[in-house]
């Protein structure tokens, strides 16, 4: 590699490291607040657990944040060569405009193609894994399952509702047993309570001290006049399993769950049973945009930082921002339009695409002639 496209190169490198990092920082912090919030105070986990849950949470970002942060990159960099004259002596030198984006580009198709990776791999699992996540926690740190005032339905054939907890114990608990077709046929209420888990076996143990139960009729279960008294204890032990959660959870993937040959798969199957795949059809392709989208950006990017020629970061800053802005903004359509195909809302989709490459082709032979 020449000296020249070595010195671009590695001035958009930096630069890239650290917009990754802001966009990613600022999306994710955008989506955590109210989860850490829970995570810490309600959920008593330890900082271990927190790491984990922002872990799985910034592929799901950087789908996001890494064609803001090539486009911004590419207008700053591009900026501030343009305002120190560096591109003028370049060109004075006899260097085309094309021997200088050449290098740009090609990293572009790098950072895309980590886009695609990230968007139809990396993602969904971590997105899948996030889901799960209290479930596999819940044998190490049976509490982190127990949120207070929330009514649990993880628990096959209960349902559970703790009104207070604590380190070492629980109160004010309602334990709902549930029939076949999910009708409640008794309760249980304990002042207090302890929970432990059996890791081995994936049970979840609650032991319940001054328990009061009443039986619901199994003819008529919703129906409050005919609730009479049950069990009364000082001591109820009651075993709760998660293992068929955690069955369930693997079964009940949904799209953004599933990984780009799953989802082709998944295509392929609704349309051999004479079902359109719309929704399935809209998630391949909002995974395969934003891809390439990055070398959409950066055509468009080079001219217009060019043309700027600020070495401040706020224009670019802003530009970038404004550029993506429609970009998402007109995926979000596309997604609401996926019922109606005869409005092709994956043209729609592509449209934003299409539209700043070309005019980003012009901008840069304008460019380059002047």
């Amino acid at each position: 590699m020449k000296i020249l496209p070595k010195y671009i190169t590695r001035q958009l490198v930096t630069t890239l490291i650290f917009t990754v990092g802001v966009f990613t920082f600022v999306l994710l912090l955008g989506r955590i607040l109210k989860q850490l919030s829970d995570l810490l105070v309600n959920r008593q986990v330890g900082l271990d657990v927190v790491a984990w849950f922002l872990a799985l949470l910034v592929p799901s970002v950087m789908s996001f944040s890494l064609p803001m942060a090539m486009l911004a990159s590419v207008l700053l960099v591009f900026g501030r060569l343009s305002a120190d004259s560096e591109i003028t002596a370049m060109r004075a030198s006899g260097v085309s405009l094309g021997r200088v984006a050449a290098p740009v580009i090609m990293l572009a198709v790098v950072m895309g193609g980590l886009c695609f990776y990230v968007n139809t791999e990396l993602a969904p699992y971590c997105r899948f894994k996030f889901r799960t996540l209290f479930l596999q926690l819940s044998t190490e740190n049976p509490m982190a399952l127990l949120e207070e005032g929330t009514y649990i339905k993880d628990f096959p054939g209960y349902v559970v509702y703790v009104g207070r907890k604590f380190p070492d114990r629980v109160e004010d608990i309602v334990l709902y047993s549930l029939d076949d077709k999910g009708n409640v046929i008794s309760s249980l209420r304990a002042q207090r309570g302890t929970v432990a888990g059996n890791a081995t076996a994936r049970k979840l143990l609650l032991d319940l001290y001054d328990v009061r139960g009443d039986l619901h009729d199994q003819s008529d279960p919703g129906n409050v006049h005919k609730i009479r008294p049950g069990t009364t204890a000082q001591r109820y032990p009651v075993e709760l399993d998660i293992s068929q959660a955690f069955r369930q959870a693997r079964a009940a993937r949904t799209l953004p769950d599933l990984s780009f040959a799953e989802l082709r798969e998944e295509i392929a199957r609704l349309r051999s049973i004479g079902v359109y795949p719309a929704a399935a059809l809209m998630e391949a392709h909002q995974r395969v945009a934003p891809a390439v989208a990055c070398v959409a950006f950066t055509l468009i990017g080079i001219p217009l930082g060019i043309k700027t020629s600020r070495r401040e970061t706020s224009i670019g800053i802003a530009l970038s921002l404004g550029l993506t802005a429609i970009f998402y903004l007109v995926l979000v359509l596309a997604k609401t339009l996926q019922a109606k195909p005869y409005l092709f809302p994956e043209a729609i989709l592509w449209a934003p695409n299409l539209i700043f490459e070309v005019l980003g082709v012009w901008l840069l032979w304008r460019v380059s002639r002047s």
